[in-house]
């Protein structure tokens, strides 16, 4: 997986935080990973969109770990 970008949404209820990215059997392709983050700064849910639309994909333990270490190395704070 390739990570792209990351941008953080307050605007909402709950904060969401916005990855770009692409798999590397689709380089052609850029998905956007959202997350929604608790009160406690843990991520509660997991989404993956393409062009807005949901892929209800379930990510790979490995997966999450990669994004989750590129936003705290990015001064994210998540637990």
């Amino acid at each position: 997986m390739i990570i792209d970008y990351w941008e953080k949404d307050d605007s909402g209820s709950e904060p969401n935080i916005y990855v770009g990215l692409q798999f590397e059997d689709e380089p052609d392709s850029l998905y956007v990973a959202e997350l929604i983050l608790a009160e406690d700064r843990s991520i509660h849910k997991w989404g993956l969109l393409f062009n807005g639309f949901d892929c209800n994909y379930a990510f790979r333990e490995e997966e999450k770990d990669q994004i989750t270490t590129y936003l705290k190395s990015q001064g994210l704070e998540l637990l």
